[in-house]
Formats: C-alpha cells, structure tokens, sequence
C-alpha cells in the first residue's frame, strides 16, 4: 500500500471513487484524513489485500471517532464505513481463488463475476438496510 501511495495510485483512486464517498460521508471534508484512509482502505479491499485493508480501516476509524460528536454511539460515517468494509467489493479475489487452488480447480478465476454480484449486492443491501435503521432511530 506504500508503494501504491507514493506511485499514485492511490491518489488516482481516490480521485476516481470521490463522488461516491462525498456521497456516502456527507459530513467529511474532502481533505480530511479520515476519507484518505477510507479511501485506502476500499483501494486495499479492491485488490483483494485484506490484511493491508485491516490497519488502514483501524486508522480511519480512529480519524472517524475524531470527528465524531458523541463518543460513546457510533456516527452515520462510522457505521456506513463498517458496511463498506465488510462487504469489501474485490477486483480479484486471491483469497479464494488460493483456495480454489490448493483445492485443485483447474480454473480458480472462474468465480469472478458471482463474487463482483454478491459483494456488490451485499454493499448495497448493507447500506441500504443502515439508512432505514437512521430513519428509526432518529
């Protein structure tokens, strides 16, 4: 992730995925540290590198917590990173296809699309669901 940040990468992405995170964190400045790591983090998970996602998805929780005005209750921004994080959309599942591997499949790759339309699915069904719990508990 250290050579992705200082090659570009990340900036690019992070450039790339802005709208969306504007979006998605309304209340976070654009420069703020907080939404460089997320932006990180959902760049780490894209790649299918789950642990260099864990540390930076710590750190961005901690700038999170932060900003965040009631410090015992986790904020919008919080939970809706906990969503993104945990259905974590990859680009290439190496983790299963290692596996897919090791098992003996001749084609470990073929998984593809079903892992694109579930984490997809799962993103969108998790931030969908976090919404309507606001409107209920608000």
């Amino acid at each position: 992730m250290r050579v992705a940040e200082k090659a570009g990468i990340i900036k690019k992405i992070s450039k790339i995925i802005s709208p969306v995170l504007r979006l998605l964190f309304p209340n976070l400045s654009d420069k703020s540290k907080a939404k460089e790591y997320i932006s990180m983090n959902i760049a780490a998970n894209f790649f299918g590198l789950g642990n260099a996602a864990t540390p930076i998805g710590l750190k961005a929780m901690e700038e999170l917590q932060k900003v965040n005005k009631t410090t015992n209750i986790a904020s919008d921004e919080m939970i809706t990173f906990v969503v993104i994080n945990s259905a974590s959309i990859q680009l290439i599942p190496s983790t299963i296809a290692a596996i897919r591997m090791a098992k003996g499949s001749t084609q470990p790759f073929d998984i593809m699309p079903a892992v694109w339309l579930t984490s997809i699915s799962a993103l969108l069904i998790g931030l969908i669901t976090a919404k309507i719990c606001r409107l209920f508990i608000k």
